[in-house]
């Protein structure tokens, strides 16, 4: 608060304002699963199964703004949003070592979703769909020291369920984070070739196909909201003829949403390596890509807009071409011949890329730790970032000149010691990582 201002003085209550909100966010998730293996006397191997998820989540935001020194609840962004999916799936596999060097898998999973959202007293949506998903697998080992393998896979990438609560994230007034109720699950298709050698050395090529994509950032939308003018206790204010005094407001608000498709392809060269008698361990990668991210927004499908509002959009246009790099190399050095001390040194480097939302800025990250096992004791003292350099910067323009610049430099350099104590059977701890029938709720939470 600024020194010598009185929080009752009028000119105080001309001069600031605030939002209160309150996001809560409840999930209940039920899950069950069923498969049945069958194993047959020539050694292929069957496998089926049914999945059903339900999920229901309670979002119940409130959100109050400041008038004449007090907080009002602010009915134009405070609502109540009940969402429910049905997810039903049923699979097939088929897996048969074809001859000595050749092996295979095959399978399909079909899934039936059903869904609904309703933001109750106001408005609700209904989105039910189906999708196939093909498997496939080949793996070719050419002798002891060389293996190569191609899988064909797909996957639907679903929107988590807080981006789907309909509610805003304010900076100020007219600049805002909007979550989307409305963006549809991505469809994935991933094709991969794999080459490795001895175990140590490889080389894989990916290209990945991505239908309704939504980007992987919120998108800046920009424009201009026509509206009446409202005095403080929200009434319309009219003019001396008795028309409607407008007032129009320019905004920026991220938006999640569905934009269109990109395709990707990248060649990644790696080495995971244990040299001098296992003292320094190597895992080393450098990944090559080249990105096409194609479509648009034209129209933001989260706009409520009142009885005399209009709302003038400009165009978001996503017309990206882009080549990148990346090399990550780790290294886990033994100090004692006891194996009780270890330091490790890892180093990431990322170049820039062009998303959806704009270029990312180059970052890079040195991470040192030194580890000390003492019994079912371990003890490991790390720094993260030791040169501050993975901060997040993205810069982007549009065709019409419109632009979009953020720098979020969170202090990613961090110091940490953490203990850990093992506890019970270690052999037991291939049962402890079943999967689970929701695992893949968890993920969208």
């Amino acid at each position: 608060m600024p020194f010598g201002i009185d929080p009752s003085s009028e000119d105080y209550k001309k001069r600031y304002s605030a939002l209160q909100q309150s996001v809560p966010q409840i999930i209940n998730n039920y899950a069950a699963n069923i498969d049945y293996l069958k194993k047959t006397s020539k050694g292929a191997t069957w496998l089926m199964g049914v999945s059903y998820n339900y999920t229901n989540t309670d979002n119940d935001t409130r959100q109050d703004k400041l008038i004449d020194g007090e907080f009002v609840m602010d009915s134009k962004q405070t609502n109540h949003f009940i969402y429910k999916e049905n997810i039903l799936g049923i699979y097939l596999n088929y897996e048969r070592k074809l001859t000595e060097k050749l092996s295979g898998k095959i399978g399909a999973r079909y899934e039936m979703t059903r869904s609904t959202g309703d933001i109750l007293g106001k408005t609700g949506f209904e989105r039910n769909y189906n999708n196939l998903l093909p498997y496939l697998n080949l793996n070719y080992a050419i002798n002891s020291d060389h293996n190569l393998s191609y899988t064909f896979s797909s996957r639907i990438r679903r929107p988590r369920f807080w981006e789907l609560n309909p509610s805003r994230t304010y900076f100020t007034p007219t600049n805002y984070t909007q979550n989307n109720p409305f963006v549809m699950a991505a469809k994935f298709y991933n094709q991969e070739l794999n080459y490795m050698y001895k175990n140590a050395f490889y080389a894989n090529l990916n290209y990945t196909m991505v239908d309704d994509a939504a980007a992987s950032d919120l998108l800046p939308l920009q424009g201009i909201l026509t509206t009446p003018q409202t005095d403080k206790n929200g009434n319309i204010i009219y003019g001396p003829n008795g028309d409607m005094l407008m007032q129009k407001i320019k905004f920026l608000r991220y938006i999640r949403t569905n934009y269109g498709k990109n395709r990707e392809i990248s060649l990644t060269l790696g080495m995971n390596k244990s040299w001098f008698k296992d003292i320094w361990t190597t895992n080393y990668s450098v990944n090559l890509g080249y990105i096409v991210y194609t479509g648009g927004v034209w129209q933001d499908p989260t706009s409520q807009l009142g009885l005399y509002e209009s709302e003038e959009l400009e165009p978001y246009i996503v017309d990206v071409k882009n080549y990148n790099m990346s090399a990550t190399l780790n290294n886990i050095i033994r100090l004692s011949s006891k194996k009780d001390w270890f330091l490790g040194v890892n180093y990431y480097f990322g170049s820039k890329v062009a998303m959806e939302g704009g270029t990312i800025g180059v970052r890079q990250s040195l991470d040192i730790n030194v580890k000390k096992i003492i019994g079912d004791w371990t003890v490991v003292a790390e720094v993260n970032d030791l040169f501050n350099q993975s901060f997040y910067s993205v810069n982007g323009i549009q065709p019409n000149g419109k632009y979009n610049n953020i720098t979020n430099f969170n202090y990613p350099r961090v110091f940490s010691i953490g203990v850990t104590y093992n506890f019970g059977n270690q052999k037991l701890k291939k049962a402890r990582e079943m999967k689970s029938a929701n695992d893949a709720v968890k993920s969208r939470t």
